[in-house]
């Protein structure tokens, strides 16, 4: 049994892509535009991101990068309850951005 083992960790090939190469076109074109939005929003002068983001500020960015990448050709993904996939999938990026710049709350 061991020299079965042996045999099939020697053929096994390498990875030759790295993890950030794998994302879906998407977010490829979203994320440079959410991380450019965070340096525009989120700085100490802008009450509505300090000390912390409000709902209503969040959204305002979301549907900022969100326009932009609709405007590129991205067509709205509809959900069947009335939501966005493609809006809902920004929103998402955006918060994490948010969290990642500033550590956990």
């Amino acid at each position: 049994m061991p020299d079965d083992f042996s045999k099939t960790q020697s053929y096994m090939p390498y990875p030759q892509e790295t993890l950030d190469a794998m994302y879906p076109d998407i977010y490829n074109r979203c994320y440079p535009l959410i991380k450019q939005s965070c340096e525009m929003y989120d700085n100490p002068n802008n009450p509505g991101f300090y000390p912390y983001p409000t709902r209503a500020s969040v959204n305002q960015m979301t549907d900022y990068v969100y326009q932009r990448v609709a405007s590129e050709g991205y067509y709205p993904m509809d959900r069947q309850d009335g939501g966005n996939l493609l809006r809902s999938l920004i929103l998402i990026l955006v918060i994490r951005e948010l969290l990642r710049r500033r550590g956990s709350f």
